[in-house]
């Protein structure tokens, strides 16, 4: 069966595992070493228990509401992200499936002064809120759509974002980014390895440039 022709309720249930994993992943603290760490954000790696490559968890707290971080990171073509991250090209939805599901194309712009070309990723994603987070939940599918010449396709391996509400602070909130990406291709594993957590970091500080030229950022009292 592809997976154009698999149910919603076969894609729902692959996405909830993700979601199951990244909070397993978020609260497992043994193994990690620090690739960076600054007052304003922390990049640390582990082997990743799903490829040969890396797991990397980025985590970073922000003067700002939970809805209005989860707003901006959120992967939508029309969202606050497609505007701020400049690692992002292009943000499209390949298949709506229900309104808090989807399956989406994301395009890179080269990376490490051109030395990594473009990337696309086709990822199907769960959007998640509770009483304690908001999330995005992904992980890349095999898909119908035709691969383009200007663009290596990646793989995400189980990967996503969660903001965690802070209940005794409704104005601020701790971001969590998990990723392992295949991002294939012929590149220097040494290369990719410097990479990713060069890019998790432009993605901390974009963000949050992003949340004060808006005024969503508060001041610490």
């Amino acid at each position: 069966m592809s997976e154009v022709e698999k149910s919603a309720e076969h894609y729902r249930q692959k996405a909830e595992k993700v979601a199951d994993t990244l909070l397993q992943y978020y609260k497992d603290s043994e193994g990690w070493e620090v690739a960076k760490s600054t007052t304003h954000f922390k990049i640390s790696f582990k082997k990743s228990p799903e490829f040969s490559g890396y797991l990397y968890k980025g985590e970073a707290v922000y003067n700002a509401k939970p809805r209005v971080v989860f707003d901006y990171v959120e992967p939508l073509p029309d969202g606050h992200r497609a505007k701020w991250d400049k690692n992002m090209k292009k943000i499209e939805i390949v298949k709506q499936i229900d309104k808090d599901l989807r399956v989406n194309r994301a395009c890179t712009n080269s990376a490490c002064m051109g030395l990594i070309s473009p990337r696309d990723f086709v990822d199907l994603i769960l959007s998640k809120e509770t009483d304690e987070y908001f999330s995005t939940n992904a992980i890349s599918i095999e898909n119908e759509l035709e691969e383009q010449k200007k663009y290596v396709r990646g793989w995400n391996y189980q990967c996503g974002i969660l903001v965690i509400k802070l209940p005794s602070e409704p104005n601020k909130c701790k971001l969590i980014s998990l990723i392992q990406p295949d991002i294939k291709g012929l590149v220097p594993a040494s290369l990719k390895d410097a990479a990713i957590p060069g890019s998790m970091i432009e993605f901390f500080n974009q963000l949050r440039d992003a949340l004060k030229d808006d005024c969503e950022l508060h001041e610490e009292k």
